[in-house]
């Protein structure tokens, strides 16, 4: 039977279980840390761990979403900070895929596959958490670039949905061929944004 702990002790041993997933995660990936691993560290028994996380999936999700809001708000600080242009905006794009790429959890989701572990793991409304909070974070972007006469006025949704399947691409980065990968995610940057950039923008923004 798992040891009782009082509130001091569960709020250490919650820190101690995150700040230990975080650096195993990061090193093996999910696959390959045990909760074994996970409780070693923190001084707890197996079964203690499920007294704080249904599974070490919820652990690494938990740890995921904080990465995630963290390039998301630098992402929004500087899409606030920015004059709107074709150039920003391709800016823009590159450089929330590059911290995404080079982030170590969210590589480890999406560049070594393991996200499909994620989504059989997991129950569908925490999944749903992190769809809606880069939706609605995504959406203000878009329509802030479409008011400025920037975008074509598309439905922001399918603009959003865009930019997302450009990330979804990265599973899919052995079968691209490693070398020519980054090159392909350029050129694709390039072409989506000159896509999405209009006759009608062209002519808004040299007004």
């Amino acid at each position: 039977m798992p040891k009782k702990f009082n509130e001091q002790e569960k709020q250490w041993i919650r820190q101690k279980l995150l700040e230990e997933g975080k650096r195993s995660f990061e090193a093996h990936g999910l696959r390959k840390t045990s909760v074994e691993d996970l409780t070693k560290a923190a001084g707890i028994s197996q079964g203690s761990f499920y007294l704080f996380f249904d599974s070490k999936e919820e652990l690494f999700y938990e740890l995921l979403l904080a990465e995630e809001a963290r390039i998301r708000e630098r992402m929004l600080k500087w899409a606030e900070e920015e004059a709107v242009t074709k150039e920003s905006v391709q800016r823009f794009i590159t450089e929330s895929f590059r911290l995404m790429s080079e982030n170590a959890l969210i590589r480890t989701m999406y560049f070594q596959g393991e996200l499909e572990q994620l989504v059989r793991k997991l129950p569908p409304e925490k999944l749903e958490q992190n769809f809606t909070e880069d939706r609605d974070a995504m959406l203000h972007v878009v329509r802030k670039w479409q008011e400025a006469g920037i975008l074509r006025r598309e439905r922001p949704e399918l603009i959003v949905s865009l930019f997302r399947s450009l990330v979804l691409l990265s599973l899919h980065r052995k079968e691209i061929g490693e070398s020519i990968y980054p090159d392909t995610i350029a050129l694709l940057v390039r072409v989506l944004v000159d896509g999405l950039f209009g006759r009608s923008a062209e002519e808004a923004q040299s007004s």
